[in-house]
């Protein structure tokens, strides 16, 4: 599929999607679709086990929805819900990636930009950037996710002053009310993004997946079912080899050499050696 709206690449074990809308980087129904195709690449290959998403240019890594293209869907209901499926639905799948998926603000991330910010599991910014949820302001609010996942990142206080005050904030104000993981100087940030997700991938892979796994929905689980999970994924595995491996290297006093294995693997290799 040749994409419009995105640049979507892929550098060895890792992909970079790429807003691409200069100057603002605006999203627009084709948008939410390309990036939903995007991760369906990005799912079909084994070889990525990493995910950037940044935007094109200094200026914005995205200023929210097209505006223009908004304001012409009109008052029709069908309109307006179908374009609010789509784009909950390309979230969703982004949120919803087995491997980790760092955002990189390389400038202004407003409204839909934020969102799709949020739903990335770290957040680095150029010390350029600014962040925001100015929906208020034109008589809506977010609907992509910022009234559900701001909370959950800075607080339910702060999140109520962001989304019913509709101010914008600084790169050092993001970081100080923990939106962000690291804030940079603008020339060092894919440089920096690109270090984060080389670690990332070093490390084994069915943890990663089981880490960012009861990470996001241990917090909507009771007490007790989060507990469980944890512990049942813990128990799973111990059935992989990287998990042997990281075991035996620390016994050895080496460094381990994981080798990627998927859980659903080591569970399938597992019951194999329960039935003999």
């Amino acid at each position: 599929m040749e994409f419009q709206d995105i640049i979507f690449a892929k550098e060895k074990d890792f992909a970079v999607i790429t807003l691409n809308r200069p100057p603002a980087n605006v999203l627009r129904y084709g948008t939410y679709f390309e990036l939903y195709k995007a991760t369906e690449f990005i799912s079909a290959d084994e070889e990525i086990k990493a995910v950037i998403i940044t935007g094109s240019g200094e200026r914005a890594f995205c200023a929210g929805a097209d505006v223009q293209a908004f304001y012409e869907l009109g008052t029709s209901v069908f309109n307006i819900k179908e374009y609010a499926s789509n784009a909950g639905m390309a979230m969703r799948r982004v949120k919803e990636l087995e491997i980790p998926v760092i955002g990189a603000a390389n400038g202004i991330a407003l409204g839909g930009g934020l969102e799709l910010l949020c739903i990335c599991d770290f957040r680095i910014a150029s010390e350029k950037a600014s962040f925001g949820v100015p929906e208020i302001n034109l008589g809506i609010i977010p609907g992509s996710g910022g009234t559900v996942e701001l909370p959950y990142i800075v607080g339910l206080a702060k999140a109520k002053e962001m989304v019913m005050l509709g101010k914008t904030y600084s790169s050092t104000e993001a970081l100080q009310m923990g939106l962000l993981n690291k804030v940079v100087p603008p020339e060092s940030l894919m440089d920096e993004v690109r270090t984060l997700a080389k670690e990332l991938i070093s490390k084994p892979l069915a943890a990663m997946k089981a880490a960012k796994l009861i990470l996001n929905t241990g917090m909507n689980l009771d007490r007790v079912s989060a507990l469980k999970l944890e512990s049942e994924l813990c128990s799973l595995l111990l059935l992989t080899k990287d998990a042997r491996e990281g075991f035996l290297s620390l016994i050895e006093k080496r460094k381990p050499q994981f080798k990627g294995e998927d859980l659903v693997e080591g569970i399938k290799r597992g019951m194999t050696r329960k039935r003999a």
